[in-house]
C-alpha cells in the first residue's frame, strides 16, 4: 500500500481525531440580518488543479460569530502550515495562517492575514518571501507577481485580490498563487475574507423627540421719524400783504 494519501483524505481524517482545540465549529442556521447584502465569509486555505487541495477552516456568517481553526495542516506534499483561523461577524471577516510554507513555489511567510470590515479589504504578509524576492507586507489591491520556476514554467501571485460582488460585498484573498504542475494550473488561494457594506439608517432633518427651531425672521422695517404736529401751539406761518405805503416828506 503506498504511504502517501490524497491531501483531503488526510485533511479529512485528522479533522475526526478529538483533538481539543483542533477545530471550533461555528453556528449555523440563524437568519441573517436585512442589514446586510450577500454574505459574510472566511476561508483559511483553498485551491483547485491536479493536486486536491480542500477548503480549510471555512465558515459563514448566519446571525451569530462564527469562527473555526485548526492548529495544524496534516503533512502533504504541497502546503504546510499552522494555526489556521476564520472568523466572520455581522459587518466583518478574517481569516489568518501562521508559518505556510507552499513547496512547488518556494513560498513562505510567518503569517498571511485577511481582513474585510464594512465592505473594505485590507491584507497582512508578514516576513513573506516567494522563490527569494521579498513581498509587500500590504501589497496594493490586486498587485502582480511573476515566480519563474526554471524548467518548470512561471507561477503567477495576486497579491490583495479584491472583487467586488454584483450586491456590493467584497472578497478580498491575501495570496493568490497559480502555479505549473505538469502541464496544468495548481491554484492556491491563501486566507480569503468576504464582507459586505454595514447600512447605516440616514440621518433625517432633525433627531426624534426634538423640536425644530423656526426659521428666524426679518424684523420689520421701523418708519422713518415724523417732525411733531404743532398741535394748535405754534403760529401759522406769515402771510404777505400786498398794498402800498403812504409817502411821506
Amino acid at each position: 500500500m503506498s504511504k502517501t494519501r490524497p491531501l483531503a483524505r488526510v485533511i479529512a481524517g485528522a479533522a475526526g481525531l478529538a483533538c481539543a482545540g483542533a477545530m471550533l465549529a461555528g453556528p449555523a442556521g440563524a437568519a441573517v440580518p436585512a442589514h446586510t447584502h450577500g454574505h459574510n465569509a472566511a476561508t483559511a486555505l483553498s485551491g483547485s488543479g491536479p493536486i486536491a487541495l480542500p477548503t480549510i477552516s471555512a465558515v459563514t456568517f448566519a446571525g451569530k460569530t462564527a469562527d473555526r481553526s485548526l492548529l495544524q495542516l496534516p503533512a502533504n506534499d504541497l502546503v504546510s502550515a499552522k494555526a489556521l483561523h476564520s472568523t466572520a461577524k455581522s459587518a466583518s471577516a478574517r481569516s489568518a495562517v501562521a508559518d505556510i510554507l507552499v513547496k512547488k513555489l518556494d513560498l513562505s511567510a510567518h503569517a498571511v492575514v485577511a481582513k474585510c470590515v464594512n465592505g473594505k479589504g485590507t491584507v497582512d504578509l508578514v516576513s513573506a518571501v516567494a522563490h527569494g524576492e521579498k513581498l509587500a507586507v500590504s501589497p496594493n489591491p490586486n498587485s502582480g507577481v511573476k515566480v519563474g520556476l526554471g524548467t518548470l514554467g512561471t507561477a503567477t501571485l495576486t497579491l490583495n485580490k479584491q472583487v467586488r460582488a454584483a450586491d456590493g460585498s467584497l472578497t478580498v484573498t491575501a495570496i493568490e498563487a497559480q502555479v505549473p504542475i505538469a502541464g496544468k494550473t495548481q491554484t492556491i488561494s491563501i486566507s480569503k475574507a468576504t464582507c459586505a457594506k454595514h447600512e447605516g439608517s440616514k440621518p433625517g432633518p432633525s433627531e426624534p423627540g426634538k423640536p425644530t427651531k423656526p426659521a428666524p425672521t426679518e424684523e420689520p422695517s421701523q418708519p422713518a421719524p415724523q417732525p411733531p404736529s404743532n398741535n394748535g401751539n405754534q403760529a401759522p406761518a406769515p402771510k404777505p400783504i400786498n398794498h402800498d405805503l403812504p409817502v411821506t416828506g
